[in-house]
């Protein structure tokens, strides 16, 4: 059985992507008695860009010692401002003690890392599905998300823009690596066996249809011995059209997957079936390596 102790909430700040991160990590943390930390990181890279250094060199260095200045006076106050709001939450929802907010600057890729690879470590990392832009480029995925999912050796859950609770999950299993991944989770997540589960298969060619059977009944039965009430769905389809519109279709709340499947770019994650499920989905994404 999987005991919980740590999760990681990542956070820019934006709206509303902070808010649901916040939402899904007090749903989590009153399940499973986990603490949480939440991560803010200012990244140094955003005030070293070449137009400023070329307008200092005709300007003199003080200009640019000044923007400088005000740059991370500015960043500063965001920091408070999460900082405060964070903290208002957490104390709101009699969590205060469970939680702790940390700044750092740098890169958000290298110090997940070493979140990560602490003594301590992490169980989970819970980041919005789109950063600072989510009102401006809807369609469009966060490049902090996706390299995050990418790096993470644990599980990652992929918040949608507003918070829902959880009341239904669909796995999607396909027998990859990251997929079984998934399933050793529930088998051993207790927190999870009082919300019904869909099993789904897609699949796209008749001749696999007896094994995907064979598969889905093995994944049913251990499941269904680990506490879980569930039912099992084939779908024909396309992976994307299929997995997207039975989600949409059933009111999925959260949908549990492995981010790299059998295909031929499974070693990717921009321009794979993921991205494509993580842009089209509504809900919240529970992401396996």
């Amino acid at each position: 059985m999987m005991h919980m102790e740590k999760l990681l909430v990542c956070t820019d700040g934006s709206f509303p992507y902070t808010e649901s991160c916040l939402k899904y990590a007090e749903w989590l943390i009153k399940k499973t008695g986990a603490k949480a930390e939440v991560l803010y990181v200012s990244d140094a890279r955003q005030f070293g860009f070449s137009m400023v250094s070329d307008f200092s060199g005709g300007l003199g260095v003080q200009p640019y010692q000044n923007l400088y200045a005000q740059l991370n006076h500015v960043d500063a106050e965001k920091t408070k401002i999460i900082q405060t709001m964070v903290e208002h939450f957490f104390a709101e929802a009699g969590l205060a003690n469970k939680v702790q907010f940390k700044h750092e600057t740098g890169s958000l890729v290298e110090l997940y890392q070493k979140y990560e690879d602490s003594d301590v470590g992490i169980d989970l990392v819970i980041l919005g599905k789109r950063g600072e832009d989510a009102s401006f480029a809807t369609e469009h995925l966060g490049s902090s998300m996706e390299r995050i999912v990418r790096a993470s050796k644990r599980p990652c859950w992929v918040a949608c823009r507003q918070y829902t609770p959880i009341k239904k999950i669909a796995l999607a299993y396909d027998d990859s690596p990251s997929a079984r991944h998934a399933l050793q989770f529930l088998l051993r997540a207790p927190f999870l066996k009082d919300i019904a589960i869909d099993l789904l298969y897609v699949n796209e060619s008749e001749k696999e249809i007896d094994e995907a059977h064979l598969s889905l009944n093995s994944v049913a039965d251990h499941l269904k011995d680990a506490g879980y009430v569930l039912k099992t769905v084939v779908i024909d389809d396309d992976v994307s059209d299929g997995i997207s519109n039975y989600v949409a279709k059933n009111a999925i709340d959260l949908l549990i997957m492995g981010a790299y499947g059998h295909s031929k770019i499974r070693h990717l994650l921009i321009g794979s079936v993921t991205t494509d499920l993580i842009r089209r989905c509504k809900n919240s994404i529970l992401l396996f390596r």
